[in-house]
């Protein structure tokens, strides 16, 4: 499906209207890109209890109703998926977010039976509560994903997202998500290698959500060359042995209390790499206690690294952290570059 391409962060901050106005939004990507994380975002930011659906796994009847005798009538029993209008809202919410992923990977039965749920509102014939907010999702053909054709009636109840991914952005994500500042790090020297999906790959591969799952088993582990088959497990053993390669430059790196003590005089890393590495470590460790001295080593390095460490210190502690405890630093910096 051709659509003009949008990042995950502007397809955020576009969802949100079509939402409001019972339009049904779906995006369209890759496999493991982030697609769920933008919906999980939207249900946290509005209140909305999540419902993650598999559309591809459902039966029609899920979507119209079980059949069952009410006197003299058949009558069609909704399942407990789908809030009806006759629900109360969960405690501490403003309602549902009602997730159809693999949209497109379902047959064209339950594609049919979906009509009504996407369009109308409906599951048979039983009205969804008001407080239902929709967003679809589904893979791509190209990619060698299980996609089956739409109808031009089902495409024309949707607004149509053509998700690229975007390094930047998803290092800004994954940085106010916690992922470990080793990933990040690396990923913002390496970008090439945040995604290394190929459609007739069968291997493991990187990955937005491969990342974040390495993220999570060596958070707080010292890496060590023993690793490599658990990392090579989840982003395969090529990009695997580039990680830990990178990683085994943070035991050599000036620690960050030397560093603090001496931002002056303290030795620079000679090597790009390692460059990179120590300039991740202070960023994470800043603090506003130390945030004067981290600012005078960091101004010490070259441009680019500075850049690059002005938006990690701003994606892990915010903005107003760079502006008030390392105004003069900032200042400095972004003169240079405007």
């Amino acid at each position: 499906m051709e659509n003009l391409p949008v990042t995950l962060k502007q397809a955020q901050s576009m969802l949100p209207s079509l939402i409001k106005a019972n339009v049904v939004p779906f995006l369209h990507g890759s496999p493991a890109i982030g697609k769920s994380s933008v919906v999980k975002a939207i249900a946290e930011k509005f209140k909305l209890k999540l419902i993650d659906v598999r559309l591809s796994q459902l039966d029609p009847t899920d979507l119209v109703g079980f059949p069952t005798f009410d006197q003299e009538k058949v009558v069609y029993k909704p399942v407990d998926l789908f809030p009806l209008e006759t629900d109360e809202v969960p405690k501490g919410y403003n309602g549902w977010l009602l997730f159809l992923d693999e949209a497109n990977g379902a047959s064209h039965a339950v594609q049919m039976a979906s009509y009504r749920l996407i369009l109308d509102r409906e599951v048979g014939n039983h009205k969804l509560h008001k407080q239902v907010a929709i967003v679809a999702a589904g893979n791509l053909e190209t990619d060698g994903a299980i996609v089956n054709t739409m109808s031009s009636a089902l495409i024309s109840r949707f607004a149509h997202f053509n998700i690229k991914l975007n390094r930047d952005d998803w290092l800004e994500w994954a940085a106010n998500a916690g992922v470990d500042y080793r990933i990040t790090s690396f990923l913002a020297f390496k970008g090439d290698l945040l995604y290394t999906f190929k459609p007739d790959a069968t291997d493991p591969y990187a990955a937005p959500r491969t990342w974040d799952m390495v993220s999570r088993v060596i958070k707080g582990e010292t890496i060590v060359q023993e690793h490599m088959p658990l990392i090579a497990s989840m982003i395969g053993e090529g990009t695997a042995r580039e990680f830990i390669t990178y990683t085994n430059l943070y035991a050599k790196l000036t620690s960050f209390d030397q560093i603090i003590a001496d931002p002056t005089g303290v030795p620079l890393p000679e090597e790009l790499a390692t460059q990179w590495a120590c300039m991740s470590m202070v960023c994470t460790e800043v603090t506003d206690k130390t945030a004067t001295q981290v600012a005078t080593y960091l101004s010490r390095l070259k441009m680019e690294l500075q850049v690059c460490a002005m938006r990690e210190i701003k994606n892990r502690k915010g903005l107003e952290f760079v502006k008030k405890e390392m105004r003069e630093w900032f200042s400095a910096t972004a003169k240079e570059i405007f």
